[in-house]
């Protein structure tokens, strides 16, 4: 069965412990934060969002879908896979005629080193935000966080929860900072709670991505 946002803002609240007829935190705010979450879990696992055409013509630009993080394939036309072009040192890449071979990004958009034919389109597979709800009261949108990291966001939350009191605390008390104080005295008791719960959602993220490999160049041709 999907969860929308009413569910997980249900979760939020039993997690929080803010049940009553009264709470203490609003929707409006939980929404903003749960917002907060999702960008920042979207960066660690993204959504993968499959063959989207890009609006765009000739070499481009191309403008690139607004929950983009990073691209994995380009096909021009379907089924044709471009190479990505990554900017080398003393090296120039000459203008082409003829269907593309390769694609760069930047600033936003997507460029082909040559134009397409009108008849072929350019699609995008490429890692994506996690969607959010339109708004705290939406019903319909579905989550597309898996089950097992839903507690990461519902940390993050409570993170934002405890930052929030703690910056009213402060106000409210006159607490120090330590470059206010000088020296390596914390006044306010609420920082290493939040402190705490950081280190908690990034432990647990840490746990779930494991190791890996870091690909450093790319041999191959280049045309």
């Amino acid at each position: 069965m999907a969860t929308v946002w009413e569910d997980f803002l249900s979760a939020i609240r039993a997690d929080i412990q803010d049940t009553g007829e009264t709470p203490k935190y609003s929707d409006e705010m939980l929404f903003v934060y749960l917002g907060d979450a999702l960008n920042d879990y979207s960066m660690w696992f993204p959504l993968r969002v499959d063959q989207t055409e890009l609006e765009g013509s000739g070499t481009g630009p191309y403008a690139l879908p607004d929950d983009y993080i990073a691209d994995l394939l380009v096909e021009c036309p379907e089924d044709r896979f471009l190479e990505r072009r990554g900017p080398r040192p003393g090296i120039r890449y000459p203008t082409q005629s003829g269907k593309p071979f390769f694609y760069y990004t930047q600033g936003g958009s997507l460029y082909l080193n040559s134009s397409p034919y009108d008849a072929d389109g350019v699609f995008l597979t490429y890692e994506s935000l996690h969607p959010t709800p339109t708004a705290w009261n939406d019903a319909e949108t579905e989550f597309t966080v898996p089950v097992k990291d839903r507690e990461l966001l519902r940390i993050f939350i409570k993170a934002k929860i405890m930052e929030s009191v703690r910056t009213k605390q402060a106000a409210l008390d006159r607490f120090k900072s330590r470059f206010e104080s000088g020296s390596d005295r914390q006044d306010n008791p609420l920082l290493p709670e939040v402190e705490e719960l950081y280190a908690d959602y990034y432990r647990k993220i840490s746990a779930r991505r494991g190791g890996g490999t870091v690909l450093l160049y790319r041999s191959g041709r280049h045309r």
